[in-house]
């Protein structure tokens, strides 16, 4: 049978002179060879389902990593919600940090909400003179929050420059800030310096 082996594994096929019985086999085969059905099509329908079902799953990753970070904000900085003071607009968030850094012990001064010349606020302590220039915001805190600042501590001749954020802060800011010794204040300082205000309170 080595004409069905090697019409079965690709080499020479035996010639068509062969005897009737083995000719009818070859003609056998190929014909189911050519009813063999094609490669079936993706089915759209399937697709749209699959990319669907791996839409949700992405989601419900970003609402799980969401609900655990508020989970460490509250376990490490007490109640108050972050996201409480993302809904402040910017002259309640600046309000809400005088009277944050008031019982901290600071003086605070306030200055005009516009023409603030890149200080939102002038804290005294110690002889100490510091702007602060306050980002309430969701996102980082870029360069121009350290520019504005830098500015404020120089019309207002104060020594020093901070900037308050319920965000964070982007690479280059941070580095603008320790060549130019301004003090950064993120979420996690923030949360710091409230859980503080709220424990001493309840006492």
């Amino acid at each position: 049978m080595n004409w069905l082996s090697n019409l079965l594994f690709g080499n020479k096929a035996p010639a068509k002179s062969q005897d009737p019985q083995t000719q009818h086999l070859r003609d056998s085969l190929h014909t189911i060879k050519q009813q063999a059905p094609p490669p079936a099509k993706p089915d759209p329908h399937a697709r749209y389902l699959r990319d669907t079902l791996h839409f949700a799953k992405q989601q419900h990753k970003q609402l799980q990593d969401k609900h655990h970070e508020r989970e460490r904000w509250q376990q490490h900085y007490g109640s108050l919600h972050i996201d409480e003071l993302k809904k402040l607009s910017g002259v309640e968030f600046e309000n809400y940090l005088a009277e944050l850094f008031t019982h901290h012990g600071y003086t605070v001064e306030t200055t005009p909400i516009t023409g603030d010349y890149g200080a939102d606020l002038i804290l005294h302590k110690d002889q100490q003179r510091i702007a602060i220039q306050a980002k309430c915001y969701t996102g980082s805190v870029g360069v121009s929050a350290v520019q504005e600042a830098l500015s404020g501590m120089a019309y207002y001749r104060c020594h020093s420059a901070w900037v308050v954020t319920t965000g964070n802060y982007t690479t280059n800011a941070i580095e603008l800030a320790r060549q130019s010794k301004v003090r950064l204040l993120s979420r996690n300082e923030l949360g710091q310096l409230i859980l503080q205000m709220q424990n001493s309170t309840a006492k």
